[in-house]
């Protein structure tokens, strides 16, 4: 799948109006993602991805840290400056789709470092 039909596949999830407002909901997500503590795995998850959205789970400044989904949640709804809502919204879209694009064994270990709260958003169905 490359950079449009990824960025297309999340639009149509949360449900966004707009190709910026989608592509706000990704950085928001996958910026995040990349400053929770993954064993490496967002880094194998981001290697998988097309080209202009693997690149926000780029290694973080700081030591990644451990934080349950409700801290997840609220750092994604700082950086929409949203509502718990759309940042659960944003949260569901993003995970499951980037979560469907990647190969089978790199879904399944990404599964598992996500903690058992987080790992439903990635999830579609």
């Amino acid at each position: 799948m490359n950079t449009d039909e990824l960025t297309d596949l999340i639009r149509q999830r949360g449900k966004y109006d707009t190709a910026e407002t989608t592509r706000g909901a990704i950085e928001a997500v996958l910026t995040v993602l990349a400053t929770r503590h993954t064993d490496g795995e967002a880094a194998k998850l981001a290697a998988q991805l097309p080209s202009g959205i693997g690149e926000y789970l780029r290694e973080p400044e700081e030591k990644p840290e451990e934080f349950d989904a409700e801290e997840f949640l609220a750092r994604v709804q700082k950086q929409l400056d949203s509502n718990e809502q759309q940042a659960q919204t944003a949260t569901h879209a993003v995970l499951s789709a980037v979560t469907e694009v990647v190969s089978e064994g790199e879904q399944i270990s990404f599964m598992n470092a996500l903690p058992n709260d987080l790992s439903g958003y990635a999830r579609w169905n």
